[in-house]
């Protein structure tokens, strides 16, 4: 009788070591998932932040308190081509290289955009500029970086 249960048991360990890479797949899939669903958390609260921004700035609007084109024309004359490329999607390093500066300039001088404007992204930036601005709407050509009067 104890032979019996010592085979059904050593069968059932051989059994059970069978699984073990099969579990062990599973806890390397379970956590991938897992730091999958972090970074869509993260991606969340992101977009959640943007969005109540949005409705910030949509009710300082109502207000009358968005930064109008005086806010635009207190920017410096390459504040303001930093400002007008970075709208049209240009990267720091290639706004940086059209303008022949480094890509520390245009970080620093988008930092005092957005302190002038009191705004915090760049996507704040080109929603206001677009909204504001009938150069800057979308599908219009970017003006020459010349054209402002400073």
């Amino acid at each position: 009788m104890q032979s019996e249960v010592g085979r059904v048991r050593g069968s059932e360990l051989e059994v059970n070591a069978s699984w073990l890479p099969s579990l062990d797949a599973l806890d390397a899939g379970l956590a991938r998932l897992h730091q999958q669903l972090a970074q869509v958390d993260r991606e969340l609260r992101q977009t959640r932040s943007d969005y109540r921004r949005l409705l910030e700035l949509n009710r300082v609007r109502a207000r009358g308190r968005l930064p109008q084109a005086s806010a635009f024309e207190r920017l410096t004359h390459q504040e303001r081509r930093v400002a007008t490329l970075a709208t049209h999607g240009h990267s720091n390093l290639e706004v940086a290289t059209e303008l022949h500066v480094t890509v520390h300039t245009v970080k620093s001088q988008m930092g005092s955009i957005l302190r002038k404007l009191d705004l915090r992204s760049r996507w704040e930036l080109e929603h206001v500029l677009r909204a504001e601005l009938p150069w800057a709407e979308a599908g219009g050509e970017t003006p020459s970086c010349g054209s402002f009067e400073g």
